[in-house]
């Protein structure tokens, strides 16, 4: 009963809130100093996507950014951000963007979005993507479903035929087979084994028409709305690293968009950022090599304390089917951390 009447009681208060014009008032108690938002993938309306999670319709993101904009909050670069928590600045609510792993739609479909409002972004960019020397797996895995009417996959050393005739199909495949494919990442196996061989395809091949190119990547990175920061060279869960490797993945990710584009690279981004994919470890040897932020997908907002994690920031996204007003809201105004508060003290 109590789960049932939380969600939409809570939601209630907050929209009597934000009617009464207290919302705002209460902000720096809710919400903080602002948040950083996480995107990867920006579509146009009616794309087949298999997960919510990764894309955001263009439309939905153009939306977006004009609510954060007749709220009265600023969309500021990450280094605004890293300078305000540094200097203990508090002026007008914050959102900062970005995007990670360098997908070619960021350049094409996003950055006319952000043009548009006059918005910073910053694009945290896998160095192996933009290589061709690195598939990104949850693409090719999502390419292969679309292009095929059955596969073979070999799981549990037996191989098994997927029948992938409709729509329904192929999310059910995905869904199933993205989620060995996490575990296979996270862990340090090859993706899903043989299922690449048995079924004929290049993972790389089919994956490479989704990320920039590097003369796509130096146009992108000279607009002045444009910051670019790292995402290793592998995208690999860092923690299952040795110490050394781990550097390496960091540092040399860097090293090599320097050199590429000719501009200091002063930000990162922990692949899948999850606290069983990065900690005190990794946020070490960040600040060891003098980033100025680093971002997590921990999910909350930046508040002042923050100042003394600048190498373990969370973000907050969004799923490509709930971009509406009240999550934006939800977003911006800490009801979504609210909501998981209460549930965990009502319920748990």
């Amino acid at each position: 009963m109590l789960r049932q009447w939380l969600a939409p009681g809570l939601r209630g208060m907050f929209e009597v809130l934000d009617s009464c014009k207290v919302l705002d008032h209460a902000r720096p108690w809710l919400s903080g100093m602002g948040l950083i938002l996480m995107f990867h993938r920006v579509v146009t309306p009616r794309s087949l996507v298999f997960d919510p999670t990764l894309a955001i319709y263009s439309d939905s993101l153009d939306r977006i950014l004009g609510y954060i904009r007749h709220r009265g909050w600023e969309i500021i670069s990450l280094n605004q951000l890293h300078d305000r928590l540094a200097n203990g600045s508090h002026r007008r609510p914050f959102v900062c963007v970005t995007f990670d792993d360098g997908y070619a739609d960021n350049l094409t479909i996003a950055l006319p979005i952000f043009r548009r409002h006059n918005a910073p972004l910053c694009v945290n960019v896998t160095v192996g993507y933009v290589n061709r020397t690195t598939p990104g797996w949850w693409d090719a895995l999502g390419e292969l479903l679309l292009q095929r009417k059955e596969i073979e996959f070999s799981g549990s050393g037996q191989i098994e035929r997927i029948k992938l005739v409709t729509w329904e199909e192929k999310v059910a495949a995905y869904q199933r087979l993205a989620g060995i494919l996490f575990k296979d990442v996270a862990e340090g196996r090859y993706p899903l084994g043989s299922t690449w061989t048995l079924n004929g395809v290049d993972p790389q091949a089919l994956s490479d028409r989704f990320f920039m190119t590097w003369k796509e990547l130096q146009e992108f990175a000279q607009d002045p709305l444009v910051q670019i920061g790292a995402h290793t060279l592998t995208h690999p869960s860092l923690k299952e690293l040795g110490e050394n490797e781990a550097g390496d993945e960091i540092e040399q990710s860097r090293r090599i968009l320097k050199e590429k584009l000719g501009i200091e690279i002063e930000h990162f981004a922990y692949p899948f950022g999850r606290a069983d994919n990065c900690g005190q470890r990794e946020f070490r040897l960040v600040k060891e090599l003098k980033f100025k932020t680093a971002v997590t997908t921990r999910f909350c907002n930046i508040f002042p304390s923050h100042k003394q994690h600048l190498a373990s920031l969370p973000r907050k996204f969004f799923s490509i089917h709930d971009a509406s007003e009240s999550t934006v809201r939800a977003r911006l105004y800490g009801e979504d951390l609210s909501l998981k508060i209460w549930r965990r003290i009502v319920l748990d």
